[in-house]
């Protein structure tokens, strides 16, 4: 809405200026560059996290990337996923990543990651939250979190 309000008033400028202009000049020429800032509702990844009534920036919205867990090829061992807020695990394979999308607005989870049968990764994401778990080839997690 902020960004409507500049954006409207730049233009409501650009045509005041013309009119101020001397009487003399047979035409001018104007031209307006208009610069962005970075989207808030964007995750790292580029993927757009949709705003409805009830959701909004600060939260992450249905259907956006909640937690992206990715194992090196290198890895031999055994990898699974315990979202608490879906019904079945998921299992990773080397070199495969999963990604887990909010069903609901604002969705919150509880997440575990377990490596070789080890909790490696215990923690509730939450709606402003969006998680990156790597799993190296030595077996190690290397977590990255973006929030809104």
């Amino acid at each position: 809405m902020q960004r409507r309000r500049v954006l409207a008033s730049l233009g409501s400028l650009a045509l005041l200026s013309g009119c101020l202009g001397s009487p003399s000049a047979s035409s001018s020429e104007t031209t307006t560059e208009t610069t962005t800032a970075p989207d808030p509702n964007t995750t790292e990844s580029g993927q757009t996290a949709t705003t409805t009534d009830e959701c909004g920036w600060p939260q992450f919205c249905e259907g956006s990337e909640m937690v992206e867990v990715t194992v090196s090829g290198g890895f031999s061992g055994e990898v699974v996923l315990k979202p608490a807020c879906r019904e079945s695990d998921i299992e990773l394979s080397p070199g495969e990543t999963e990604t887990l999308t909010r069903q609901v607005d604002a969705e919150t989870c509880a997440v575990e990651l377990l490596v070789d049968g080890e909790v490696a990764y215990d923690e509730r994401i939450q709606d402003y939250e969006f998680v990156t778990l790597r799993v190296g080839s030595d077996g190690e997690v290397t977590v990255e979190g973006v929030e809104l």
